[in-house]
């Protein structure tokens, strides 16, 4: 019976490390930090800026495929209101992370490999696996949505604020121009 146990328990090993190994992450030893630009809301505004702006010093300190927010070890953000030299008040939020890139696996980190693909405009009201893809996607660039599958108002809000701050038609619909846009700073 001992024997059984310890041959089980040295087969269960492998496979966790298999497992594990699939996901193996490079990380950097020190962190980067970044503040987003002054925003009046923190959360459609201050919080999505401090993404872009780790992002973009991730990759000029660490280097390509080290951009991604969400395979960060060491993750922190604090917002905090701050005042202008004009006397107006403002939301600032400040992005520390130690930047990792998968190793061996690729695509959008946490979505499989792949990057996912839309097959079809999405609009309040939709449901399923695409609309939680792109909750996911989203959440990824700052926004902080429920992913439920549900295309609600909230949804429909963040991908209006996206497609603004991206120049495109902002009707808060989900089409091809969109999903290209936001693949690609995925």
């Amino acid at each position: 019976m001992f024997r059984f146990l310890s041959v089980f328990a040295a087969a269960l090993a492998m496979i966790v490390t298999s497992i594990t190994g699939a996901s193996a992450k490079d990380c950097k030893d020190q962190p980067v930090i970044a503040e987003g630009s002054p925003f009046i809301s923190r959360s459609l505004g201050a919080y999505p800026s401090s993404l872009f702006a780790w992002r973009k010093a991730a990759e000029a300190q660490a280097g390509p495929g080290f951009q991604s927010w969400r395979v960060a070890e060491d993750r922190k953000i604090d917002c905090e209101q701050v005042q202008l030299e004009n006397g107006k008040k403002r939301w600032v939020c400040t992005r520390t992370a130690r930047p990792c890139k998968n190793v061996l696996a690729g695509g959008v980190p946490g979505l499989g490999g792949d990057k996912p693909s839309f097959d079809r405009i999405l609009r309040r009201g939709d449901n399923g696996d695409d609309v939680k893809k792109l909750q996911e996607l989203l959440n990824d660039l700052g926004y902080e949505l429920t992913v439920d599958g549900d295309y609600g108002r909230g949804t429909k809000s963040a991908v209006r604020d996206f497609q603004e701050k991206n120049g495109l038609s902002a009707d808060g619909n989900f089409g091809p121009k969109t999903a290209e846009v936001l693949l690609s700073k995925v």
